[in-house]
């Protein structure tokens, strides 16, 4: 029988990649330690392909493990949402949620319970992430960033801009006694995030398909008076390989991710964000040559 008294809930969102799931599923089991009892919630986003069914199999005698099926793919932010949901009605105890990729994997012994007594330690502290490394590699622009404000996205909208000129970026980090740096954006691959201040703050925000949650999610905790931070003494490991191989993909993802900023701007940015959606509208174009002139220059560097 399943216990309904865990205090933390991973939630893993799947979409068709049903072999990294299982696998994250079994990482957590193999090398995450916690003082307490954990549960781990798979949420499928309406794969079309066997996903459900192979997942809900594979975990059908685990009871640390749920597989729940949302009705449609709602994305980064509604499937989270649906997950956090499904524990909220069915785990009313739990405390803290671990949103976690499918192609996170953490180290042996990595030990959860560090980061939750710190999130109780700090009161106004929503959430925490371990330092992230992307591949094997440590890339400090991809631990945290700040929230952009202004006319910040036009920088982020354009390669060459963003190399020479994106403030988003933390140039250091001042690390206090318990580890922690205190930061504005956590990377969405993975953190855990006190439960009831996630209720509190409406969870996701719904109207981003993919892309922009984090900074929205860092907006709306910064402006009911919470904290984010990065621990210095844990690691985890994001085997997120780039499978954009051709110019329609990257000009499809890019589509969507200009959606999400639109929509971060016009709802998130106060002072300028009305200026900014419609400047990232006109330039629309201009970023099209862009991804095609270095996608060219890529291909011809290969030969």
């Amino acid at each position: 029988m399943k216990s309904k008294t865990q205090d933390l809930f991973f939630i893993i969102l799947n979409f068709k990649n049903y072999r990294d799931t299982i696998r994250t599923v079994r990482n957590i089991q193999n090398n995450v330690e916690y003082n307490s009892d954990y549960g781990i919630l798979v949420v499928d986003n309406n794969s079309p392909n066997e996903s459900f069914k192979i997942i809900s199999e594979e975990f059908s005698d685990d009871n640390k493990v749920y597989v729940i099926k949302n009705k449609i793919n709602s994305g980064y932010a509604g499937g989270n949402n649906f997950g956090a949901k499904y524990i909220e009605l069915h785990f009313p105890e739990c405390k803290y949620i671990a949103i976690i990729n499918p192609d996170v994997l953490f180290f042996k012994g990595t030990d959860l319970s560090k980061i939750t007594f710190l999130l109780e330690k700090y009161e106004d502290l929503a959430a925490i992430s371990p330092v992230h490394l992307l591949n094997n590699e440590f890339h400090s622009k991809l631990l945290a960033w700040k929230i952009p404000s202004g006319f910040d996205d036009l920088i982020l909208n354009f390669s060459v801009l963003q190399k020479l000129f994106d403030k988003t970026k933390y140039k250091k980090y001042e690390i206090n006694d318990d580890k922690l740096a205190f930061v504005e954006v956590l990377p969405g691959s993975f953190f855990v995030i006190k439960n009831n201040i996630f209720k509190h703050i409406d969870y996701f925000d719904e109207n981003t398909f993919l892309f922009c949650e984090e900074r929205i999610l860092a907006k709306k905790l910064k402006n009911s008076g919470f904290k984010q931070a990065v621990y210095f003494e844990s690691f985890y490991l994001h085997d997120h390989s780039n499978k954009q191989n051709n110019l329609k993909q990257k000009i499809n993802n890019y589509n969507t991710l200009l959606k999400s900023r639109i929509y971060f701007n016009k709802n998130y940015n106060e002072k300028y964000g009305k200026s900014v959606a419609f400047l990232l509208y006109l330039l629309y174009p201009l970023r099209i040559a862009e991804l095609s002139l270095i996608h060219l220059l890529k291909n011809l560097l290969k030969r």
